[in-house]
Parts: C-alpha cells; sequence; structure tokens
C-alpha cells in the first residue's frame, strides 16, 4: 500500500506575511532607537534641577512664542534670584501668582549689571521640558507596543497555522472568490459544508486560481465547529488568514475566473499591490501630530510608522495581489 503524498506547505503565506513585518520591524526600530538617544538630553535639565523654592509670577507672555514665565524666588542662600520658566503652551498667568520651581544649585547666574544674580533656568510641574520628556518616554511606549502586538499577531500566524494539519481531514466542496472593500482586496474559501455555506479568508496561492467552481478539496479541521480550518487545494496547503464564517463577507464579492496554468507571484507585485494602503499615513502623521502637539519630528516618526503598519495589515489580512 503506498503512502499518501503530504500535501505542500504553504511558503508563499510565510514569504507575505515576514514582507509584512520586516519593515515595521525596521521603522520601529530605527524611531526607538532616535527616541531613546534623545531622552537623555531631554531629561538633564530636569536631572540637574535638584533644589526648590517657592516663587512668584512677575510677568508672562515672554519669549519664547509667548510662553515664557519671569518669576522671583530666594535661593537656599538667601539670595533673591529672577528665573525664567517656558510653559508648554501660552498661558494668562497674573502676576504675583505663587508656585514652586525647580532650579540648578550649581547654574552660574547670567551677569548683570543691576543684579549680582542674574536670571536662571527654573522648571515647574508641566513645563515645557517636563512635557518633552513625558512626549518622549510615551512615544517610546507607544512604540514598543506597536512593535510587540505587530510581532505577536504574525509570530501567532507563522506559528500556529502548521498546528492545523494535525486535526482530521475530511473533504467538502470549494469555490475561489473575491472581495473588495475599499482598497483591500481578499482571496476567500466559499465551502459548501454539511451545515450550510462557509467562507474562510485565505492567504493567496496560484493553486486557488486553478481551482474550478464548486470543486472537492480536503480540510483538515471541523467546518461546522471550528472557527480555523485548514484548505489543500491542488495538493497545498492555503493557510486561512481569518476565521471561517458563516455570513457572506462584506464588500464587493465575485468569483474568480478559472485558469489552470496560473502562475505563481512574487512579493515584488505583492508589494506593489498593498503599496496604495501606505500613502494614507501622512493623514495618521499629521493627526498624530496634532492630537499630541509635537512638531516636524513627531510628524514624521509617526508617518513612517504608520506606513509600515499600513502595509503590514493587508499581508496580514492575506491580501490578493492580483486583483488589487
Amino acid at each position: 500500500m503506498s503512502t499518501p503524498t503530504r500535501p505542500r506547505r504553504h511558503r508563499r503565506a510565510v514569504r507575505q506575511l515576514l514582507l509584512g513585518l520586516v519593515p515595521v520591524l525596521v521603522v520601529g526600530l530605527v524611531a526607538v532607537c532616535v527616541l531613546a538617544a534623545r531622552l537623555p538630553g531631554a531629561r538633564a535639565p530636569l536631572a540637574a534641577a535638584t533644589a526648590s523654592a517657592p516663587a512668584t509670577v512677575s510677568a508672562d507672555g515672554g519669549p519664547p512664542d509667548g510662553r515664557g514665565l519671569t518669576v522671583t524666588f530666594r535661593d537656599a542662600e538667601g539670595r533673591d534670584r529672577t528665573g525664567k520658566l517656558v510653559l508648554r503652551r501660552p498661558a494668562d498667568v497674573p502676576s504675583g501668582a505663587a508656585l514652586t520651581v525647580r532650579y540648578d544649585p550649581d547654574e552660574d547666574p547670567a551677569e548683570d549689571p543691576a543684579d549680582d544674580h542674574g536670571p536662571v533656568v527654573v522648571h515647574a510641574d508641566g513645563d515645557a521640558a517636563s512635557g518633552s520628556v513625558a512626549d518622549l518616554v510615551f512615544g517610546l511606549v507607544a512604540l514598543l507596543v506597536v512593535l510587540a502586538g505587530v510581532t505577536a499577531l504574525t509570530a501567532g500566524r507563522l506559528l500556529g497555522r502548521p498546528r492545523l494539519r494535525r486535526r482530521p481531514a475530511g473533504s467538502v466542496r470549494a469555490t475561489h472568490v473575491v472581495s473588495r472593500q475599499g482598497l483591500v482586496v481578499r482571496s476567500w474559501l466559499e465551502l459548501a459544508t454539511p451545515a450550510g455555506l462557509r467562507w474562510l479568508p485565505v492567504h493567496w496561492a496560484p493553486e486557488l486560481e486553478r481551482l474550478a467552481p464548486d470543486s472537492g478539496i480536503t480540510v483538515h479541521g471541523n467546518t461546522g465547529r471550528d472557527r480555523l480550518v485548514l484548505p489543500v487545494v491542488g495538493g497545498t496547503e492555503v493557510w486561512p488568514a481569518g476565521r471561517l464564517r458563516d455570513r457572506a463577507p462584506r464588500g464587493d464579492l465575485r468569483q474568480v475566473g478559472v485558469d489552470p496554468a496560473a502562475p505563481d507571484i512574487g512579493m515584488a507585485r505583492q508589494a506593489r499591490a498593498d503599496g496604495v494602503l501606505p500613502f494614507l499615513a501622512p493623514v495618521l502623521g499629521l493627526l498624530w501630530a496634532y492630537v499630541g502637539e509635537g512638531g516636524t519630528g513627531s510628524f514624521l516618526v509617526a508617518t513612517a510608522l504608520a506606513a509600515a503598519v499600513l502595509f503590514w495589515l493587508p499581508q496580514l489580512l492575506g491580501s490578493d495581489p492580483r486583483s488589487t
């Protein structure tokens, strides 16, 4: 008795998932290094401000951009000093308002003919320096969360899909269909099961193009009970790109014409097909910079990361390179 031929593994799905993951890792790690390098310099003035004193506001609306406050305080040596405090944004602070400031006791005051002890840089909770540090820390945390999430989802698919081949195999009838929703085009298998029609999103493979409508295929898993099953089409495993559904996919759904000689498609064409969605990244970058009140650097980092994530997402969803 001959041993049944083992189905070929879906190596194209692996390449597609890695195609989406690598840009996110590269952009994210570069951004993390840039923010991490800036953090010590941003924290240095705050770390040096080890002395504190009660202060009184004497003037507001100073430079830069109307965010400067002039305050007076008495230092630890009993000397009356003038300090400059920079806020995150302009504010109407009445003269005589009291607040606690921190300053560097070792800072050499500027020479002033009218005052032996000129103005020094002071800090307070919520000022521009504290805000810059908080923004950098938040950016680092956000980047690490995105990197961890993208890596975990991709790794879960790379490690989890091969385990589906251990499930018992059965036969169903299948038809290859494609859905278009916005800029995302996905391949699906429409499965005729004993429990009714089911739709399974799958990573594209040339065997799908060669599949005649309503053809019998092998499926590892129970299509009536399991949320994930592994189809075998034309002797090749076809990785699911999502859960088995009992409702038709949203968007424009159509049946794909059969091409018995359909060739494989390389990752270069896959990248070109999915290169449209990242053009939305500048809009997300502007939104991030506006909400976070960041500057050009914040916009550039957010745009680069958003572009990488928007390119990764279709790879995770199993975008169809022939119909995009």
